[in-house]
């Protein structure tokens, strides 16, 4: 599932329940649901604050095999990644299995900002039957 809406805090609200309702639809357990809700608004959140205006914010999320993956981004300003040493990071790096992050450098539609990506996974504790 894919979601694209402004880069805007007022739109974290709706991403946090997409993750919600795909996180419990593939039978996540309640904790995991919780942690996957929390990782998503980090991503958001930190990327919001480091976009450009006007700037789109795309959340992909998918499951495979009991796997949760997330991939977030948006342009930004400086197009750096987040800090490992940042409180946000370490708080994704908690409540995921596989955490990264990476830039595109060039933006077709912006010469001189670039899009900063995070992705992360959570495997499931116990097997999803499907």
């Amino acid at each position: 599932m894919e979601l694209r809406v402004p880069a805007d805090p007022r739109h974290l609200a709706t991403v946090r329940m997409m993750a919600q309702g795909v996180a419990e639809r593939e039978g996540f357990a309640p904790d995991e649901v919780t942690d996957i809700v929390l990782a998503v608004d980090e991503a958001c959140a930190s990327l919001v604050h480091a976009s450009v205006p006007g700037a789109v914010l795309t959340c992909r999320l998918s499951v495979t095999f009991g796997t949760l993956r997330a991939e977030v981004s948006t342009t930004t300003i400086a197009g750096g990644v987040p800090s490992q040493q940042s409180l946000g990071w370490r708080v994704l790096g908690t409540v995921t299995d596989f955490l990264s992050a990476w830039r595109y450098d060039f933006d077709p539609q912006r010469d001189v900002d670039r899009v900063v990506h995070i992705d992360f996974a959570k495997q499931a504790a116990h097997r999803i039957a499907r």
